[in-house]
């Protein structure tokens, strides 16, 4: 490998813009020497914004070059396998943002052709390089909850996606709002409470407002291995919610405390003599979950690190979305599969 990691982006669209500011703040780390996008004008434009000097729509061209380390793939969640299998057998490492894929059998032909490659695979989970969670999975990993027994999270969004955008049909996008903001969050509860084993979830269309073939609005009850229980809304549908008190709510209760970050982070424990049974302020410093993301996966490139947001990790948190949707069609609790 070259002494700064070499860069191809796949799929220059919206999401791209924010992977593009962690290859921006990393120069030293990476460089970005090609963009492919099937719609050449935005291609063209984030090669200006990164510095690629080579600009093409066919991924095929970009994963023959030899001056390619690693691709960093923002595509419609459909084609995530298809092209993350031919990166890795062209040898590249992958970046591929969420979800994995659509099916448990795409990731795992994901994983299996990392694997067999000996290239890294990471899966765009941000969420664990939020500041403020990884302060709370300090709080989890201190003790300072006691043994957490629920917990509670959602996500609040108003997604204007045009009407003939691929995020509307459940033949590309694989599902609606779980699976295409809410496994963030079921990501981020197996990561502070632990791997979830049975769900049962409801789910509806709003045509009016979103899609007549996907969800815009979800509740899934989780029941998590270590016998804590929680719940987890989703809306995509949530009219005025720029200006709404939270954006994703996230609150934990233990037999010793809980903390939420609702304006910040704050926790109430008994092994915390400050707290004094009151939520107290828990300084966070800020940064780019973006720019932390991407850095990682530089970091493991060059240091032989398995990525926190590894292929496996990507599929554990895929099979919980898919059993929820199994839930929604059968109307019963569901086991999330191995």
């Amino acid at each position: 490998m070259a002494e700064r990691i070499r860069v191809g982006l796949i799929g220059c669209g919206g999401i791209s813009l924010a992977h593009a500011r962690g290859y921006l703040q990393s120069p030293n780390l990476f460089e970005v020497v090609a963009c492919c996008d099937e719609r050449k004008e935005l291609a063209e434009e984030r090669a200006q914004q990164l510095g690629a000097k080579f600009v093409t729509t066919d991924y095929h061209d970009l994963l023959s070059r030899d001056d390619i380390d690693a691709v960093d793939i923002c595509l419609p969640h459909h084609l995530h396998a298809e092209v993350a299998i031919a990166a890795a057998e062209a040898g590249k490492h992958v970046l591929v943002e969420k979800p994995i894929a659509t099916t448990l059998e795409e990731a795992d032909a994901m994983i299996a052709a990392a694997r067999n490659a000996g290239v890294v695979l990471m899966v765009a989970h941000n969420e664990r390089f939020m500041p403020v969670y990884q302060k709370a999975k300090e709080l989890v990993a201190q003790g300072v909850l006691g043994r957490i027994f629920l917990a509670r999270a959602d996500h609040n969004q108003f997604v204007r996606a045009e009407p003939h955008s691929w995020l509307r049909r459940k033949a590309t996008a694989g599902g609606g709002v779980l699976i295409g903001s809410g496994i963030h969050r079921v990501d981020l509860l197996r990561w502070l409470v632990g791997e979830i084993v049975r769900v049962f979830h409801q789910q509806r269309l709003v045509p009016e407002r979103f899609s007549d073939e996907v969800e815009a609005a979800s509740v899934t009850v989780l029941e998590f291995e270590n016998g804590a229980i929680g719940e987890l809304t989703c809306n995509w549908s949530a009219y005025g919610a720029p200006s709404a008190p939270w954006y994703e709510l996230l609150w934990l209760y233990g037999t010793d405390g809980s903390f939420h970050n609702v304006g910040g982070l704050f926790v109430a424990s008994e092994k915390l003599p400050e707290s004094q049974g009151k939520h107290i302020p828990v300084p966070v410093e800020e940064s780019d979950s973006f720019v932390n993301e991407i850095r990682h996966f530089g970091e493991c490139l060059k240091e032989g690190k398995t990525p926190l947001t590894s292929g496996e990790e990507g599929r554990k948190s895929l099979a919980v979305v898919l059993a929820a949707y199994q839930s929604a069609e059968t109307n019963t609790f569901v086991t999330v599969p191995q």
